[in-house]
């Protein structure tokens, strides 16, 4: 993606902002805000794109210990190249498993990060139900880098497509065919990033 020096780091939080141009998407919402899936716009990864390294990483997530895991794209060789998706789940992170159970120190959790679709920015997060401390969440992060430039898919790459990269967030499904949910979420331009703390698992796509 364009970088875009007059704008380094955007909240997505109570506001967003979309030039008077964008005849094909209104503003987003508010944070809490939903889209049926029909209507939320993924972002795509470039054709041009090198393949997936990896489209799954597991770990085990233990209470009072930092844990991780990421997915990559591959280098010009089929290596492991630039880091695509990275979830980080601090000590305090854990609280309570799918049935409600009380995560304790020392407990730990087998952790699935997956890709739903190797040309859509869309993540599958497991155990569903799973849920983080409000109070230390985990945290997802995406690397954008590898994105169509075209972000609306009207065939052309232009000032349009970088407004709309202005709006991109983090959005959560709690299951397949549920609403999407915009999350609070920390859009770095200049480094094609954007972040969000994650309380719960389910689908995460970056979108608008």
């Amino acid at each position: 993606m364009r970088s875009v020096p007059a704008v380094r780091i955007l909240v997505l939080g109570a506001w967003a902002v979309v030039a008077a141009s964008c005849s094909d998407s209104s503003s987003p919402p508010d944070d809490g805000g939903s889209k049926p899936p029909g209507e939320l716009s993924v972002v795509h990864v470039a054709p041009a794109s090198t393949p997936l390294f990896n489209t799954t990483v597991s770990f085990y997530a233990k209470r009072g210990e930092n844990r991780e895991g990421s997915l990559s794209f591959q280098d010009a060789a089929g290596g492991e190249g630039e880091e695509y998706v990275r979830l980080r789940i601090d000590a305090n992170s854990l609280l309570a498993l799918p049935n409600g159970d009380v995560i304790v120190p020392g407990d730990s959790v087998l952790i699935t990060l997956s890709v739903v679709d190797p040309a859509e920015m869309l993540f599958d997060l497991q155990p569903t139900g799973l849920k983080f401390s409000p109070a230390d969440p985990a945290e997802l992060k995406i690397h954008y880098d590898h994105a169509d430039g075209d972000i609306n898919d009207d065939g052309v790459s232009n000032a349009l497509d970088d407004a709309l990269e202005r709006t991109l967030a983090i959005w959560r499904q709690e299951s397949p065919g549920d609403p999407f949910v915009r999350l609070t979420s920390v859009l770095t331009i200049e480094t094609d990033e954007a972040t969000a703390d994650l309380t719960g698992f389910s689908r995460y796509a970056l979108a608008y």
